[in-house]
């Protein structure tokens, strides 16, 4: 695990020199909508890169590209660290990104007006979809109870987080109801929602359930996988491990739902993936963790990641099941680690909608 460059470093994360984000003062609304959009974005320009629709070399930058999309140049910005992530753009002694080549080399730079045309596009594009409200919170929710839940056991007050989102009661429990499906929160028998506290002892259930789980649903899984999938999954491992430094918060995200998450989509159990999906709540918390200190995945990691791969590609199955169970057992002892990290800092601030119990 290892700090992006620029955050402060020190030999204890004590609460001078490691401070959790600020969850109750951010801007809630904005930020979701834009994490909604940069897909969007993302995915426009991947599909005319792929297509050979912009020439390589053309310089990106944010506001041209921002204006065409008719967005703010936040979303921009992580449309473009994902497709940098994936290969797609490259960093230069400049302003902005190189589109690479399609073998992923560097041409050289070509500045020109960043146009409907140069980005490929017949037409100027469609108007972003407006989110629904449910999405527009959905990620603000998750976060701030992905963060609260290491520190506590906290109740989520229904009408103060309608009050804080600007939406009805109606929206706030569409969410809960979807968070409580991926294990994040509960409902007791009085009707009240819960969360946390995320203890060592839940974070060992949670991977005992899926070392159990999880590879049988891969071996299950692995015959149906389209071979094109798991070379394009082990390309995006191979840049990972090449460059850690690139692999931000959601392109760590992309690749653990991709393992835990796609690969096993293929089982015909339906209760059996059901099930696994109940214990991903470490999976969302590491991914809170990662987002709230800014860092890159660790190296094992990774190759952890590539081996399975590997093996799927090689057909060997059963040994591809053999070794998600090593990273599930490995992947254990990480988050309890972090946890331990997370025990001596400052309680974050928290929304008003998050009322401690304990």
């Amino acid at each position: 695990m290892t700090r992006r460059a620029g955050a402060p470093r020190s030999s204890r994360p004590d609460a001078e020199t490691r401070r959790l984000p600020n969850i109750e003062s951010a801007d809630v609304s904005s930020d979701v909508d834009s994490r909604l959009r940069y897909r969007v974005i993302h995915d426009q320009l991947k599909s005319a890169i792929a297509l050979g629709k912009i020439a390589p070399g053309l310089v990106l930058l944010e506001g041209p590209v921002a204006r065409i999309f008719g967005t703010s140049r936040v979303p921009v910005r992580k449309a473009f660290e994902m497709l940098h992530a994936g290969g797609l753009l490259i960093t230069f002694e400049g302003r902005g990104y190189l589109v690479a080549r399609a073998d992923g080399s560097a041409p050289e730079p070509l500045r020109a007006p960043i146009s409907e045309e140069a980005l490929g596009f017949d037409r100027p594009p469609e108007p972003l979809d407006i989110p629904t409200n449910a999405e527009r919170i959905y990620d603000s929710l998750e976060a701030a109870i992905s963060l609260g839940i290491v520190f506590g056991h906290f109740r989520i007050d229904e009408s103060n987080a309608a009050e804080t989102f600007g939406v009805s009661r109606g929206t706030v429990r569409e969410v809960l109801n979807r968070l409580r499906d991926r294990g994040l929160v509960e409902k007791s028998a009085y009707s009240h929602w819960l969360c946390g506290p995320l203890t060592a002892r839940a974070v060992r259930q949670d991977y005992e359930l899926r070392t159990l789980l999880e590879p049988a649903a891969l071996r299950a899984s692995a015959p149906t996988l389209p071979r094109e999938k798991l070379e394009a999954a082990l390309r995006d491992i191979e840049r990972a491990i090449e460059d850690p430094g690139s692999i931000h918060a959601a392109a760590l995200h992309h690749l653990e739902t991709t393992l835990h998450d796609t690969f096993l989509a293929g089982a015909s159990n339906r209760k059996l993936l059901a099930t696994i999906s109940h214990a991903h709540m470490p999976l969302i918390v590491n991914h809170a963790f990662y987002d709230a200190f800014r860092l890159h995945p660790e190296m094992g990691t990774l190759t952890e990641h590539r081996t399975v791969i590997e093996l799927l590609l090689k057909g060997k199955f059963d040994a591809a099941s053999e070794a998600l169970a090593a990273h599930l057992r490995n992947g254990e002892t990480r988050t309890r680690q972090r946890l331990k990290v997370l025990a001596v800092l400052p309680d974050p601030s928290l929304p008003a909608y998050m009322q401690r119990i304990a």
